[in-house]
């Protein structure tokens, strides 16, 4: 599955970003609604950062194969077609509407398979909004629903520097401030991911311009690739699966 803007007042780029400016451009990417592939026990699904790169995330990719190891043969990997670009209003809803189309239609062909989605940044943002009902989304609000049958096969969802990070939820983790969340575009509403708490794991450190607001910085939201968050993500992940 492929995948790939919130025009606010200010631009959030991720790690990605940083480096694709610095190699000198970014490659558009045309969205196709993935059809359903081949059947496995458990099918991961990344929704990546602004300007990573669409097929090989740097934060999530390695994630997937840690993942695939852990169930040899019986898991597949795959990268949400969607722009990823910083203009979230035209970009987000193209992820959003591919992800809830490919939960559907692989639902539909694989109704035994379970799922893990996987979100950082803009991508967390997407997962988040795709889960949420209508009336909660600032993207993708004319994309339709997840269905029950999609939904009851969510196994995990493990966010990073999400760009709707809520203070105050059930599932978020890491060295926040408690109270403080995202700030342009807005936080979700409060218990707008109710249904999948237990299977959530949103992860914010202290002073992520993202998910803490604009008094952050931009280098504390690349703390994710180094600080070991991923990796307990991915064992989160797993026992979740396996029905934990």
């Amino acid at each position: 599955m492929r995948s790939v803007t919130h025009r606010s007042g200010r631009r959030i780029l991720t790690g990605a970003a940083a480096m694709a400016l610095a190699a000198g451009g970014v490659a558009t990417v045309t969205a196709v609604p993935a059809a359903a592939a081949e059947c496995k026990a458990v099918s991961v699904i990344s929704a990546r950062g602004t300007w990573e790169p669409q097929e090989g995330s740097w934060l999530q990719k390695p994630m997937g194969d840690l993942i695939l190891q852990k169930f040899p043969g019986q898991a597949k990997y795959t990268e949400l077609t969607y722009p990823a670009q910083p203009s979230f209003n035209t970009s987000a809803p193209v992820g959003v509407g591919n992800l809830i189309s490919t939960l559907n239609s692989e639902t539909q062909a694989c109704p035994n398979q379970k799922y893990i989605l996987l979100g950082y940044s803009q991508g967390a943002g997407v997962v988040g909004d795709a889960l949420a009902a209508t009336s909660a989304r600032i993207w993708g609000a004319d994309k339709g629903t997840v269905s029950s049958a999609a939904s009851s096969r969510i196994a995990a969802i493990v966010m990073f520097g999400d760009i709707r990070f809520r203070a105050g939820e059930p599932y978020n983790v890491g060295t926040f401030e408690p109270g403080k969340q995202s700030g342009n575009p807005p936080p979700r509403p409060l218990g707008a991911l109710s249904t999948y708490s237990s299977r959530i794991q949103n992860y914010c450190v202290r002073d992520d311009f993202v998910c803490q607001g604009s008094t952050g910085n931009f280098i504390a939201h690349l703390a994710y690739f180094t600080n070991g968050m991923p990796t307990q993500g991915v064992n989160f992940a797993v026992a979740k699966v396996q029905g934990g």
